[in-house]
């Protein structure tokens, strides 16, 4: 099916293949009828469920205009300067420091396209619902996942341009920065997980994309009888990598110096099937605007090392995954 007919739809959500054990694509369609359940949340709103079916689908691509991209850094630089004073007087340890781009676009297959056009992001999906602003991710992180009693989380934090991956293995900084993220997930685990289970399974490994390498570690535990997905999401919910620790200190910092609201970008989408459950962090995600509008978000973590130039670098070079080249 191409990507266009899908237009024509009033409500569905379009899964990438980290979704899915068999590593597959399928489409969401909502009805009371269905065996799966998607669940959503916007970065500082609760989680909510949709219930629907899931149909095959084999996305057939089409290469479409350049997507016209303006960055509007906000004063970025100087806000890394002004967290890095927040730092300094214990106010907090990190920041996830966040801006906007405007990217025009007529449709949300136009954005996936260019999303995917390098390679396919583990989550990718593009989602319209009633109700729901629509948007389209190429996310690589992935929240949490749950099969039986098992859990596992996967923070993203420290990013290096091609090629660059010795030198953000041997960056004290980004080293730090994970490290610290990594740390309250263990922490959101614990209140979930039966006690003495929950371990750093790799405290930092690395993946390659095509505009970007990143670090992240694995933390793993045996959740206690009864969780459920709902409570996985009320701790874990809005991702640690996206906000900063202490989360609440961290976020009430975002709060003042972001002019305008994340919506779903930093949020999550969620899928759960018989015994399973799987939620991205909506990372590299575009909302829809107006008619041919959308707003992507692009940012990183702020520590007491951190430069602003050097991150302002950073911010473009995640913008490399909306980019031809």
């Amino acid at each position: 099916m191409r990507l266009e007919e899908l237009d024509a739809r009033a409500a569905f959500a379009v899964l990438g293949p980290g979704f899915f054990a068999d590593g597959r694509w399928r489409w969401f369609e909502p009805g009371a009828d269905g065996d799966a359940t998607l669940w959503l949340a916007t970065y500082d709103g609760a989680p909510s469920r949709v219930r629907g079916a899931l149909r095959p689908f084999a996305p057939e691509w089409t290469t479409g205009p350049e997507l016209i991209v303006e960055l509007d850094d906000g004063g970025f630089e100087e806000k890394v300067s002004r967290i890095r004073e927040r730092i300094a007087a214990g106010d907090v340890y990190q920041v996830n420091l966040t801006v906007r781009a405007k990217v025009t676009a007529r449709s949300g297959a136009e954005v996936l396209a260019r999303l995917c056009a390098h390679a396919v992001p583990r989550f990718a999906a593009w989602v319209r619902l009633p109700g729901v602003e629509e948007f389209v991710s190429g996310s690589p992180e992935l929240l949490v996942e749950t099969a039986g009693a098992w859990v596992h989380a996967e923070p993203m934090k420290g990013t290096a341009a091609p090629g660059g991956r010795n030198a953000l293995e041997a960056s004290g900084k980004d080293q730090a920065e994970l490290a610290m993220i990594t740390d309250l997930t263990r922490n959101d685990l614990q209140q979930l997980c039966v006690p003495g289970s929950v371990r750093v399974v790799a405290a930092r490994r690395f993946i390659e994309l095509p505009y970007v390498v990143q670090a992240v570690s694995d933390v793993e535990g045996a959740l206690r009888p009864g969780v459920t997905p709902a409570d996985v999401l009320r701790v874990m919910h809005p991702g640690g990598s996206v906000t900063g620790a202490p989360r609440p200190a961290a976020m009430a910092v975002i709060a003042e110096l972001e002019p305008t609201p994340r919506r779903f970008y930093c949020g999550t989408l969620g899928l759960e099937t018989a015994g399973a459950f799987r939620a991205a962090l909506l990372i590299r995600t575009a909302t829809r605007r107006g008619d041919d509008t959308w707003e992507y978000g692009v940012g990183g973590g702020i520590t007491w090392d951190s430069e602003p130039k050097a991150e302002l670098d950073e911010v473009h070079l995640k913008l490399g995954a909306l980019r031809r080249s």
